[in-house]
């Protein structure tokens, strides 16, 4: 509390000194006809074409910008339905009083418009973003479609969104967890329209205003808008499998704004079955190295179905220019069944047979959420100049029901077992943030962020009677899980001429505190507390417009889970047995990224350079025992990660008709884990390449591809595969529905992944055969709305688009592996 109450009143001395000479231009937004105010217009003061302050007028039309000091600035006041008001202004003093800015109706609209394109892609220090609003495609498009064009974001083969080659990294919605998406993503973003988005920025080498779990980086979705506008708009959209695995899938989204208050509403279903039994197929083959039941050959059939849904809502209200509300809230829910049938023989060292199993087994996972948040923000009469408090409370239910039958190789019945698991969770995050933009050179910003974490989690395992009765009192399992963290941070900015930076550091302490029983044990306790302090460098230099070079460091955290510190013993495999190690620290990742970026309305370029080590990375680790052949899995610190590699992307757009986009990354990793003495190393390489061109009036073709040479693992190498895809869009009735036809894989009856284990104790390979990868899918969508705004018609207007955004560094890129 102590400490809580110093960073309280350090944020308040702050924001008393920054108070303090200051320059203000004030005026008010009229219209000049009727003289009548123009409430919310949006006033933008310039010095060259750099932004120096901006926000929007309050309901009576009233502004109140500041700057850095005397001088000569130009002034901007525009608002939707109305021609901007720009005038230059001379500051000379503490207060200038500009009195009545008068704002004419009727946004010219002319026969011949000539637009000037903005750049799709900009990056700073810490992140690339990718402007959705600016992508002539955006309206007509789903946002998995737009992602594929978003550098260092690509899809694989089973449709996963992929940073960096990798899939270890956080979603975030408005800078915000989102809990509905981080479970649901893959599905999710197939039915939220493109339009709803803003922009998107990829956070490779995230700041220490970010919590530091998570090695691949942030993937944050910016919805809110910075227009203001009367009205109302949807999107109703619902599509179908007519090819391959069957699916279906709808959403509905609208957003509705009058005066201070929005909301905006978006729901999402899809269910997908599979045609048959089995929609993939598996196997495998093992040399356990000196034991008596020495080889193992497996082969299994899975089958699946199941579906998604969800609900989310946001609303904000701005009380007056300088404090805003918004109330966010999500429920999500489904279940996925799923059928499996393996068989598994044994054999001795001379080859005869051994012995051998089959597993049928039956799964029914349901699982059901919500989140609700709320978030307010001061701003201090500065642009940038802000204290932000949120709140957010999330539950998330499950159930999991899995039925297992072991047979041997004749079919007699060995085991019948039934497992029953609930968990129940809830949680609390409590976060604040203050950033102050100093001066036009310095700009500072801090945070405190708590999250408290609770979980009761059961399960019941019987052995069932072949007619599936009970035949003996069901063994159980709880456990009770608590866990507390707190984030600290600061960071110290500045910007001269050609040259940016920023450094800072954040304290990250963790509580872990559980109580188990299970059967066999006594009930105990596992307790473990982690402390890290995560520092964080960036340097950039523009040398020119358009280009950036920048250099970053970082370290970035990686958790153990209470399964992975629990001991108990899961012996549900006849053999494996798998448990988990309470010594565990958090892994920490030493990052450092060397990139250059060249950005221009018509095409972009970017190449980094990349390297992460580690000394203490978490790693799951499988050994044998020689005299039964029963593998043990369990987990270790002692695995040391060393990779370096380069990724990049290139991207042109010569008109609105046509964009090509390519982005690339390739690593050389290697893992020495000397418990075991393991050491594996290779190099890897993914790119992907995305066309998207407009053929007749209001009609999109869409080409693209993904190739991964495969991946590399502790003791393992993963073979490389591919995919492509092949889309047609047509818009009718002036762009509000829209048909389009989609296809991935056509010449292909199934995707094959192999992979390989090389280790002191035991070698495999195995073998997984995709067979739902082709598929065609028809989708209809539908676009609503209607916003309050005036619109005149001209001969000619002129409609510039290529304002970039202020940056203030280089992009970054960073790749994140471990296990």
């Amino acid at each position: 509390m102590k400490r809580f109450m110093v960073l309280i009143f350090a944020l308040s001395t702050l924001c008393a000194v920054s108070a303090q000479n200051r320059f203000a231009v004030r005026g008010r937004a009229v219209d000049a006809a009727s003289r009548e105010p123009v409430g919310y217009a949006t006033a933008v003061l310039r010095r060259d074409s750099t932004v120096v302050s901006a926000l929007a007028a309050d309901a009576g039309g009233a502004f109140e910008l500041t700057c850095p000091g005397k001088g000569r600035y130009r002034l901007e006041v525009t608002m939707v339905g109305y021609n901007p008001a720009v005038s230059e202004v001379e500051v000379a003093g503490p207060a200038t009083e500009l009195g009545d800015v008068e704002l004419k109706q009727g946004v010219e609209i002319a026969d011949v418009v000539v637009s000037v394109q903005k750049p799709l892609v900009v990056n700073d220090a810490e992140k690339l973003t990718y402007s959705v609003e600016d992508d002539p495609q955006a309206s007509t498009s789903t946002l998995d479609e737009i992602i594929r064009k978003v550098p260092q974001l690509s899809l694989d083969a089973e449709g996963n969104v992929l940073l960096n080659g990798q899939s270890n990294y956080k979603i975030l919605m408005n800078g915000r967890p989102s809990a509905s998406l981080n479970n649901n993503f893959k599905e999710a973003i197939k039915g939220i329209p493109a339009s709803s988005i803003r922009k998107i920025e990829v956070i490779t080498h995230p700041s220490t205003k970010y919590e530091a779990e998570g090695v691949g980086g942030i993937i944050n979705l910016i919805t809110d808008r910075s227009k203001q506008f009367t009205g109302y708009n949807g999107n109703v959209s619902a599509g179908a499998a007519v090819m391959g695995m069957p699916a279906y899938f709808g959403n509905a989204s609208t957003t509705v704004q009058t005066g201070k208050l929005a909301a905006s509403v978006m729901g999402y279903y899809s269910r997908y079955r599979t045609n048959s039994r089995t929609t993939s197929v598996q196997e495998s083959w093992r040399e356990n190295v000196g034991a008596e039941n020495r080889y193992q050959l497996g082969s299994s059939e899975i089958g699946f179905d199941g579906q998604h849904y969800g609900v989310n809502l946001d609303l904000s209200y701005t009380i007056d220019t300088l404090n805003f509300i918004t109330l966010n809230g999500s429920f999500w829910g489904g279940n996925n069944d799923s059928r499996s049938a393996s068989l598994t023989d044994i054999y001795d060292p001379q080859m005869q047979p051994a012995g051998g199993f089959g597993d049928i087994g039956d799964t029914g996972w349901s699982y059901s959420g919500g989140t609700v948040g709320l978030n307010y923000e001061h701003t201090f009469r500065r642009t940038g100049h802000t204290l932000t408090v949120s709140d957010e409370v999330d539950i998330d239910p499950e159930h999991d029901d899995t039925r297992t039958t072991v047979t041997d190789l004749q079919g007699l019945p060995l085991s019948l077992s039934d497992r029953r698991s609930r968990t129940h969770s809830y949680g609390n995050t409590v976060q604040i943030d203050y950033a102050n933009p100093l001066n036009e050179h310095h700009n500072i910003e801090a945070g405190l962020k708590h999250i408290y974490r609770y979980s009761d989690a059961r399960a019941d395992l019987a052995t069932l009677l072949p007619d599936g009765t009970a035949a003996d009192d069901p063994q159980r399992d709880d456990m009770i899980y608590r866990q507390h963290i707190l984030g600290i941070y600061a960071g110290y900015g500045f910007t001269f001429s050609k040259w940016s930076g920023r450094l800072g550091t954040r304290m990250e302490s963790t509580w872990n505190d559980a109580d188990v029983e299970e059967p066999g044990h006594e009930p105990y306790a596992i307790r473990k507390n982690l402390f890290n302090v995560v520092p964080y460098l960036s340097l950039s230099f523009r040398p020119t417009e358009g280009h950036s070079l920048s250099m970053s460091y970082t370290e970035r955290l990686q958790r153990p889970g209470i399964s992975m510190l629990s001991p108990a013993v899961d012996d549900t495999q006849p053999t494996r047995l798998s448990y988990g190690n309470p010594d565990l620290e958090a892994a920490v990742f030493h990052s450092l990224n060397l990139q250059y970026g060249y950005f221009s309305p018509k095409w972009s370029a970017m190449f980094g350079l990349t390297g992460l080590i580690s000394n203490n990375s978490m790693t799951e680790y499988t050994f044998t025992d020689p005299a039964t052949g029963i593998a043990h899995s369990t987990y270790s610190n002692d695995l040391h990660t060393r990779s370096c590699g380069f990724n990049g992307s290139f991207s042109v757009r010569p008109s609105q008709m046509l964009n090509l986009s390519i982005s690339y990354n390739g690593q050389y990793a290697v893992y020495d884990f000397a418990p075991m003495d393991i050491h594996t190393g290779r190099f890897g390489f993914s790119g992907n390449i995305n066309v998207d061109c407009a053929l007749w009036k209001e009609a999109r073709l869409m080409l693209g591809g993904y190739y991964n040479t495969g991946d590399v693992s502790l003791g393992s190498y993963n073979k490389g595969y591919y995919y492509y895809y092949a889309g047609l869009k047509q818009s009718l009735f002036k762009k509000r529905l829209d048909l389009s036809v989609s296809v991935s894989n056509p010449f292909e009856k199934e995707t094959t992944f192999r992979q390989e284990y090389v280790t002191p104790t035991y070698v495999a390979r195995s073998l997984y055969r995709n067979r739902s990868s082709r598929r065609m899918m028809v989708n209809l969508s539908w676009r609503f709305g209607k916003q309050n705004v005036t619109v005149k018609r001209a001969s000619r207007t002129i409609s510039n688009d290529d304002m970039q955004s202020g940056n203030k560094g280089g992009g970054s890129g960073m790749t994140g592996m471990g296990q």
